[in-house]
């Protein structure tokens, strides 16, 4: 039997090729889009037809939706799964999610409930996993080389509601009711005030500034707030949760202690923070996290109820993890056994003081979260559980 995987240079498609190979699936890989971004879109339906055609696959398969494999893969009567690791995603909100071909996987519960009613039984909730068997081979550190790490973007790069105050697109009374809204939920997780708060003229208000804002009529719900919120005011959140935490984090800490590993600018980050150039995710991130005494996880507001790849790589390598908390967390991890959660500055800051001074109980956490990870929550699992319901279907 043979997987369709259509690539686009997703950090987590070699672990899921090695994952369906070990399952005892022929992989072919389509790797057109890995080099040509500007492919036309009908030339990308032209390709993906003919390789259809010729590998007779039992489904096609991407990291992330599609809505054009979707729509080759509803006319031609086959298959397409695609699991989200982004969140948020605005093409699963593409009328395309409904075609019967689709099998989704979406790791935020929040997201999946919002766009499960489109196709019932065919978007489903799956949380990430890690690659276990990839990871377990590393080589290990002789000694810790860190106190606390991040590794991650800081949000700058991404946060057009910055870009638009700084370049003046965005003044008067509409950045002041912006601004207001922001300020109550800085110190509040997710974008729950962003919601009740944001109106049509807010929003408008954002797109009138912003010639580039992301618009798509074939959607099937309201893109342009789905949009403002998210990819504007939950950007921006995170860059300013990112930047508070770090910064107080290792203006309290003695000097050299918290380290910051990014592509993102240093601007306006404290000079206690020591910073270091990004690292290559499937080399040099591993190696970080097994060096850094303790690994922060900063969540970014757009993922509501669900864990990011990051805490399943940090606990994939035998690492300790410390994350902000989430209501997904309970179904999944153990606050206290497998990783140490916080709700606040003030409980990280405690956190992160009391797990620097005992190494015993740090080491035995990481361990116990390995250990409940390569049981339950490899690529591997996930893999087979996406292929399993493929099967049943196809044998039903």
């Amino acid at each position: 039997m043979k997987v369709l995987f259509y690539r686009y240079n997703s950090i987590c498609e070699p672990d899921f090729i090695d994952a369906f190979k070990k399952i005892g699936l022929e992989v072919s890989e389509m790797t057109v889009e890995m080099y040509r971004k500007d492919i036309p879109g009908e030339e990308r339906v032209r390709l993906l037809l003919e390789r259809i055609v010729k590998d007779q696959p039992l489904f096609v398969f991407s990291i992330d939706y599609f809505p054009f494999i979707s729509m080759v893969c509803e006319r031609v009567g086959i298959i397409y799964a695609a699991l989200s690791v982004d969140c948020p995603v605005a093409e699963i909100y593409s009328k395309d999610i409904s075609d019967k071909c689709n099998r989704v996987f979406l790791f935020d519960r929040i997201q999946h409930e919002s766009v499960q009613d489109f196709n019932p039984g065919n978007i489903r909730y799956m949380p990430l996993g890690a690659a276990v068997d990839r990871l377990d081979k590393l080589p290990f550190p002789d000694e810790y080389r860190y106190g606390v790490s991040f590794i991650g973007s800081t949000y700058e790069e991404k946060d057009r509601y910055l870009m638009l105050v700084k370049s003046g697109r965005l003044r008067g009374v509409a950045l002041e009711r912006l601004e207001m809204i922001i300020s109550r939920q800085v110190n509040k997780p997710g974008l729950d005030l962003i919601e009740q708060m944001i109106t049509d003229a807010d929003i408008e208000a954002l797109k009138a500034a912003d010639p580039e804002f992301y618009s798509c009529e074939d959607s099937a719900i309201d893109m342009d707030r789905y949009v403002a919120i998210n990819n504007y005011i939950g950007n921006h959140l995170t860059y300013l949760d990112r930047k508070r935490i770090l910064n107080r984090l290792a203006s309290e800490l003695p000097s050299g202690t918290v380290h910051l590993f990014t592509r993102s600018s240093a601007k306006g980050l404290s000079p206690d923070l020591v910073i270091h150039d990004g690292v290559d995710t499937l080399t040099q991130m591993p190696e970080v996290f097994r060096s850094s005494k303790i690994n922060l996880n900063l969540t970014s507001r757009t993922i509501r109820c669900g864990l990011p790849q990051r805490i399943w790589d940090i606990l994939g390598c035998r690492a300790f993890c410390l994350t902000d908390s989430t209501p997904a967390m309970d179904t999944l991890l153990q606050d206290g056994r497998d990783l140490k959660t916080f709700d606040s500055y003030d409980s990280l800051h405690d956190a992160v003081l009391h797990c620097l001074e005992n190494d015993e109980e740090r080491e035995e956490i990481a361990i116990t979260g390995f250990e409940n990870v390569a049981a339950s929550h490899t690529v591997l699992h996930r893999a087979l559980e996406i292929v399993k319901i493929i099967l049943s279907e196809k044998l039903a």
